[in-house]
């Protein structure tokens, strides 16, 4: 079940826990929203309940010490403390894979981090009651893929939901967006990307090659905005608002500006946790620079401890510092296209690596986008198959997923909004028009559910 787009959790875990929650007093929506996430994440990773409620415990009794405790030396004891056991815990599952992975761990670990960084600077203060603790940390819709939630933004909201039956409309409708596209986009298109890049060598022609490398940015992207979409739509099925975690990244004419659009929970966490103090400390010569390479190594290296990742972290970080220099500005008044294309050329490159199984792999994959056709000789069926089959839907998946990186939505909400000035009942008919494509939109995607295997997020896994 572990998984939004599980029809198991469509089907009997989503509608049976909304009838418990929306009926429920504001505490009882504490407990049930508790159970059902304790239920959710044993569902998908039982052997590591205990781990995640013991990381509770311990950080909301931190927490709650940073909040009483007088004197620097205590605080920066407990501090440090919660610090190594958070990211202790992290390191140890990232580096020694044959522990198997927590579900959400990075997502948790960060969220913990950010909570007693902001108790210890004051910014928020810790939370005494177990329960809204416990609520906020395990969280079913946000604890897949996030987005990276600090407590500050929910503090609030938890205890007092505001559970109204626009809220729930408004969350079925993102979630159902957020379906369609995990599963007619990312889940088709990963029927090219993923057995190519299972290959123990890119034996792919360069047309294919450039295929599927488009191809697999639109699932990562399409898989990964697509949960969060879900997430977002539960949320406010439940009463409650998460910030934004994309922004149509691929319009991007910057790396920059792509990590203002892209994972914007994560860049954010970054920026303000890692970034921010080591540019309080900056070195005289190259420190901005070298502050940024360090973050984006970091960037890199919380998907995975791996050398794919780090070198993935280390091309946006220099691409970064490269828009920081004199150049790079300049950049900024050249022709629009030319700095979309500039932005595409660094993010696909980069895809490379982020997706390829080591590093030879990604360099070979290169050569191929290079237009290198060395070594490719036919090869009977079974060493290629399902390769190189790319059927009508592929195709669909895959122009669908171009146009939808545009803001077509907002085009078509200013084209009504522009009609209504003129005719006051236009909003009905479009209104009407849009709720039954979602219901075709939904239809669809379950049909396509049910006629396939269960495909978890790709970011599930981080």
């Amino acid at each position: 079940m572990t998984g939004f787009n599980s029809p198991i959790f469509l089907f009997l875990f989503l509608p049976f826990f909304m009838a418990l929650f929306y009926f429920s007093s504001k505490r009882g929506k504490l407990l049930i929203g508790i159970i059902s996430s304790l239920i959710f994440y044993a569902w998908g990773s039982l052997i590591f309940l205990p781990l995640m409620l013991g990381l509770i415990i311990a950080n909301f009794f931190i927490g709650k010490n940073l909040r009483s405790t007088i004197g620097d030396k205590k605080r920066s004891t407990l501090i440090w403390a919660g610090i190594l056991i958070n990211i202790g815990i992290l390191a140890f599952f990232k580096i020694w894979q044959g522990f198997g992975f927590p579900l959400g761990l990075s997502y948790v670990s960060f969220q913990l981090l950010s909570y007693l960084l902001d108790v210890n600077k004051q910014t928020i203060e810790g939370e005494e009651d177990f329960l809204k603790f416990s609520f906020y940390i395990l969280l079913f819709p946000k604890i897949l893929v996030g987005p990276i939630t600090r407590y500050g933004p929910l503090k609030d909201q938890i205890g007092n939901f505001d559970v109204t039956p626009e809220g729930v409309a408004a969350g079925i409708h993102r979630f159902i967006i957020g379906l369609g596209k995990k599963v007619l986009i990312a889940d088709i298109l990963a029927r090219i990307t993923d057995p190519v890049f299972s290959l123990h060598k890119p034996i792919i022609a360069p047309w294919l090659a450039w295929f599927v490398l488009a191809s697999f940015a639109l699932q990562l992207y399409f898989d990964f905005s697509g949960y969060t979409d879900m997430a977002i739509g539960l949320g406010q099925m439940m009463g409650l608002r998460f910030l934004e975690n994309f922004n149509l990244p691929y319009i991007s004419k910057s790396v920059s500006e792509f990590w203002r659009r892209w994972h914007i929970s994560l860049s954010s966490w970054f920026r303000d946790y890692v970034f921010y103090p080591l540019e309080r400390k900056r070195l005289k010569w190259l420190g901005q620079p070298i502050n940024i390479l360090i973050v984006f190594s970091l960037t890199g290296l919380w998907h995975g401890i791996t050398w794919n990742y780090l070198v993935w972290g280390m091309l946006h970080g220099s691409a970064i510092v490269f828009e920081s220099t004199g150049l790079g500005r300049r950049l900024r008044t050249f022709w629009p296209p030319i700095q979309h294309l500039y932005a595409l050329t660094i993010i696909l490159f980069s895809w490379v690596f982020f997706r390829s199984p080591n590093i030879y792999f990604a360099l070979r994959f290169l050569l191929r986008l290079a237009g290198d056709t060395k070594g490719l000789s036919p090869l009977i069926f079974q060493m290629t198959s399902p390769l190189p089959i790319i059927d009508p839907t592929i195709i669909l998946a895959f122009i669908l997923g171009i146009v939808f990186c545009f803001p077509v939505g907002q085009w078509i909400e200013q084209i009504v909004n522009r009609l209504a000035k003129d005719a006051s009942l236009i909003k009905l008919p479009f209104q009407i028009i849009y709720d039954i494509s979602l219901l075709l939109l939904f239809t669809t995607s379950v049909a396509a559910l049910i006629s396939s295997s269960f495909a978890p997020g790709i970011y599930g896994k981080f």
